[in-house]
């Protein structure tokens, strides 16, 4: 794992440990904090903040809800 992502990595801990005991305000399972830490794991830096950044820009009260995993393979099309 890159340093890039490993950094990317421990922001979005240390968000999730300033939300913690607090409501999520995310409209998906997994989380948006948790789906960019797996996005980071399986795609790297660039890639899995691509994907992160799609993700919560889906996320608004006016966008879909429910389970949204992180994909096996990149791509920023929107899935079938």
């Amino acid at each position: 794992m890159s340093w890039a992502s490993s950094l990317a990595m421990r922001a979005v801990r240390i968000y999730q440990l300033s939300r913690e005991g607090k409501p999520s305000p995310c409209r998906y399972f997994p989380t948006c904090s948790q789906y960019a830490l797996e996005s980071y794991e399986k795609h790297g830096f660039f890639k899995g903040s691509l994907l992160s950044a799609k993700r919560i820009g889906r996320c608004n009260p006016f966008g879909s809800s429910g389970v949204d995993p992180v994909p096996e393979v990149f791509s920023l099309r929107k899935s079938k």
